[in-house]
């Protein structure tokens, strides 16, 4: 897929609207030649970007390769003048980073880890889960342990979903997207989109409660 396709239009709340005029006034500063505010995108999106890849691909060093190189993909499509406005920046970012996972899991002949094919917890390399944005060196031990099983249950919780509502569950939470951009990424209607994230947290509601049930009768 084309990092330069044309994408449905996405349109931000209006809390979110001078985000995205700004991303886009980067990105055509960046057809310039003007390169001077490209930090500030990578900035804003990094943390949500490389949480993404990393559930996708479960594996952290490979998750910042992918992440670095989902920037300068787009970097490279904005020099050329491939971003045409229609579709948001974040959308536009979120889209790369699908694909550069999608090909790196097709080249390495892998399938999407989950904690079930992981008996060490967290990632394949042994290092800490994805979802922690937090470093646990700050952490005492029994907070940075707590914290560890948190994630390891709410990464545990994700990968039990079909893999439909996996992506529109994470791409949610750990994209932080709109709806309507979540279904530009996954190339899908709007209405799919809202029905594969209400039954995702369905489901994820469903297993909260049977957990809590379960620690209950312990």
């Amino acid at each position: 897929m084309e990092d330069t396709m044309d994408l449905p239009e996405t349109r931000h709340p209006p809390d979110q609207q001078p985000i995205a005029v700004e991303d886009a006034e980067i990105l055509a500063e960046i057809a310039r030649g003007d390169l001077r505010r490209f930090d500030a995108l990578v900035d804003r999106y990094k943390c949500r970007l490389l949480s993404y890849i990393g559930h996708r691909v479960a594996d952290r060093h490979h998750a910042e390769d992918l992440t670095q190189e989902s920037f300068l993909r787009l970097f490279r499509a904005a020099r050329s003048g491939g971003y045409s406005g229609q579709a948001s920046v974040s959308t536009w970012l979120f889209t790369i980073a699908e694909n550069c996972a999608t090909d790196y899991l097709r080249a390495s002949g892998r399938r999407p880890l989950t904690l079930a094919t992981d008996t060490a917890g967290g990632n394949t390399d042994g290092s800490p889960s994805m979802l922690d944005r937090r470093p646990t060196t700050d952490l005492d031990p029994a907070e940075a342990a707590a914290r560890r099983e948190s994630q390891r249950r709410a990464e545990a919780l994700l990968d039990g979903l079909p893999d439909e509502q996996r992506r529109v569950v994470a791409l949610k939470v750990l994209g932080d997207l709109t709806l309507a951009e979540i279904a530009a990424v996954v190339e899908c209607p709007l209405g799919t989109v809202k029905s594969r994230l209400l039954y995702g947290l369905r489901k994820i509601e469903a297993s909260l409660t049977r957990l809590g049930r379960h620690n209950h009768e312990r």
